[in-house]
């Protein structure tokens, strides 16, 4: 009887310790996206709206909340607001691609009123399960609404 209660203790600590860390990824991946959009905020319309700067200024380094996140790939996605048939910039970065690649470009984005930013974060969890956060925003040029 002292061997199952000991086994049933083992089990509920494993899985509540399996909570904890998805706690602390949740938490990590939240940061994480509101550290990458609020240095979007501070950028202006055009320095969004360029793959260059994205890439060299904002996306090159990590932000240093993502530790706890195993496997991070890490995806920005500008495009132009309702208008899927504009290409949109599409980078990734992950720990190999440290410095992100460009799945997509576009260098004439600027010329349109209103941008949409997707940040996606997928990493491994701490159960072994792909887990995904995303973070959507729209940028406009001069305060134009839709």
């Amino acid at each position: 009887m002292a061997a199952l209660f000991g086994l049933a203790v083992f089990a509920t600590n494993s899985r509540l310790l399996v909570a904890l860390k998805t706690q602390k990824e949740s938490a990590a991946a939240t940061m994480v996206l509101q550290q990458r959009m609020e240095s979007l905020r501070g950028c202006s319309f055009t320095q969004v709206a360029t793959k260059d700067y994205l890439k060299n200024n904002i996306f090159n380094t990590p932000t240093g909340s993502e530790g706890p996140l195993g496997s991070l790939n890490e995806q920005v996605a500008v495009g132009v607001y309702g208008d899927t048939s504009v290409a949109p910039v599409v980078l990734l970065r992950n720990a190999q691609n440290p410095t992100p690649s460009e799945l997509s470009t576009n260098d004439n984005l600027a010329n349109y009123n209103l941008l949409e930013v997707d940040l996606l974060l997928q990493w491994i969890g701490a159960n072994g399960r792909t887990r995904t956060r995303q973070l959507s925003a729209i940028f406009g040029k001069g305060n134009i609404g839709p």
